[in-house]
């Protein structure tokens, strides 16, 4: 990445590589939030290790997932990095918004300028609100901090603990937290194998040690990803997924998805995202006046028919007197 064209092409390839994947394939979406001072070397490891995730994956015909990278700003346009190189940024609202998965707040020297920028504050407050996994690299927890916003780490992260020298160069400290952070991600979504694929493939200039990293990684326990699985299902139950969309998106086999959701959550994860489904469908009842059969489409409930037999079964009222029922309570 030693030139701009070098940079563009490293942090724009997911739109240039994901659109050819199998429509079975699960596409992640993942924001990089950028301001000015951010750091380009933090930014381009984490996206850089995703592309080499991807390629990887590529190579395997039983692919689960790739990753989607945009860069994403308060504002959208030019930003610049702390070595005044500028990137062009997509403003994170519309449909960027609605479909983020995940959030990656950049670490760099001017994350404390940042913190008083009443936008961008307000942005990351916004997609916390969502439920998106939002973590940072770096000192970019700083900018989490000033927004009152929980940093949600995934379960195998644990700062401080993988650089090898406290004395080594700030450049390669950076470089080695942003590899860390990419590769906690992969390790949930992908697996250790993989992950640990992705730090041969990167290295780190000798200052971390993949298989130290993964050491010192904590396994994410069954309970939070049995969690994590039911918060995915809540936050895309209007979309036409299944089980088994749900089971590749926890890198697990549909059999062991099942016993584990059953156990931790106490449903089945068929029931959970019906239940899902039929909270929202109550909450659109309650809230507009769209036709039953409308509304059934809106909540991946395919037709109105369909959902008057489930709630008869659930509540035993029909959609249209739960709805009257709902309004006399006002």
């Amino acid at each position: 990445m030693s030139t701009s064209t070098d940079v563009s092409e490293a942090m724009s390839f997911s739109e240039n590589r994901t659109y050819s994947v199998q429509s079975s394939t699960v596409i992640k979406h993942v924001g990089i939030i950028l301001y000015d001072g951010f750091s380009l070397l933090e930014a381009g490891t984490f996206v850089e290790a995703l592309h080499v995730a991807n390629e990887l994956q590529s190579e395997d015909a039983n692919r689960s997932l790739t990753y989607r990278v945009n860069l994403v700003s308060a504002r959208g346009g030019t930003v610049s990095c702390s070595s005044s190189m500028s990137v062009w940024t997509e403003q994170l609202a519309g449909r960027h918004f609605d479909s983020l998965d995940n959030l990656i707040v950049a670490g760099g020297t001017g994350v404390a300028r940042a913190s008083g920028d009443d936008s961008l504050i307000d942005l990351l407050r916004r997609v916390s609100a969502k439920r998106v996994s939002i973590t940072a690299i770096g000192n970019g927890h700083m900018l989490l901090s000033a927004a009152g916003v929980e940093r949600r780490d995934w379960p195998s992260m644990k700062q401080g603990i993988h650089i090898k020298s406290p004395s080594a160069p700030r450049p390669e400290q950076e470089r080695d937290q942003a590899l860390m952070t990419s590769l906690a991600l992969l390790k949930k979504d992908l697996g250790t194998e993989l992950a640990v694929r992705v730090a041969d493939r990167l290295g780190s200039g000798g200052h971390l040690s993949p298989a130290g990293t993964f050491e010192a990684m904590d396994d994410a326990t069954l309970a939070e990803k049995a969690r994590a699985s039911a918060r995915w299902l809540v936050q895309n139950c209007a979309k036409p997924i299944s089980v088994v969309d749900a089971a590749r998106i926890s890198s697990m086999s549909e059999r062991n998805f099942l016993r584990l959701f059953k156990r931790e959550i106490g449903v089945t994860p068929s029931k959970f995202l019906l239940r899902a489904r039929l909270d929202l469908t109550c909450k659109l009842l309650e809230s507009s006046d769209l036709p039953v059969d409308k509304i059934a489409r809106r909540t991946g409930l395919s037709n109105g028919e369909r959902l008057s037999k489930l709630f008869r079964k659930e509540f035993a009222m029909s959609p249209t007197e739960f709805r009257a029922r709902s309004r006399q309570k006002r």
